[in-house]
């Protein structure tokens, strides 16, 4: 059995000019790819994009995060990881929904009424 772990460099490039793709660097930080993919979407994981469509991160970005991560795992095991996110957006009630319905329709829903009307009396004559 091979216990050697695995070498996720790419051996032909500088330190600081390697890159790795989605699941080696989920399996470097130990999360799930779909976490990785929201962290970068938060900014909260410096990413690379290479071509505008494939997310690489830098190797050396990518170490450092997994040893400040380590560091507040084993000086606070009871606290929260700071990648983890809680909403603090309340729900909106119905009168917020309907204020803000009418703030960005109210030229539409006047128009119509002004329409209707004009036709009733067209169609009234």
């Amino acid at each position: 059995m091979d216990t050697k772990p695995k070498d996720h460099t790419q051996p032909h490039l500088p330190e600081e000019d390697q890159y790795l793709d989605i699941h080696q660097a989920a399996e470097i930080l130990e999360v799930s790819e779909e976490e990785l993919r929201q962290l970068a979407q938060r900014h909260q994981v410096p990413t690379q994009t290479v071509g505008g469509v494939f997310l690489r991160f830098k190797k050396t970005d990518i170490d450092t995060l997994e040893i400040k991560w380590r560091i507040e795992r084993e000086l606070f095991p009871d606290a929260k990881a700071s990648h983890e996110h809680t909403s603090q957006v309340r729900k909106e009630s119905l009168a917020e929904k309907i204020q803000d319905f009418w703030y960005f329709n109210d030229f539409y829903i006047f128009c119509a009424i002004v329409l209707f009307v004009l036709i009733y009396f067209i169609v009234a004559q």
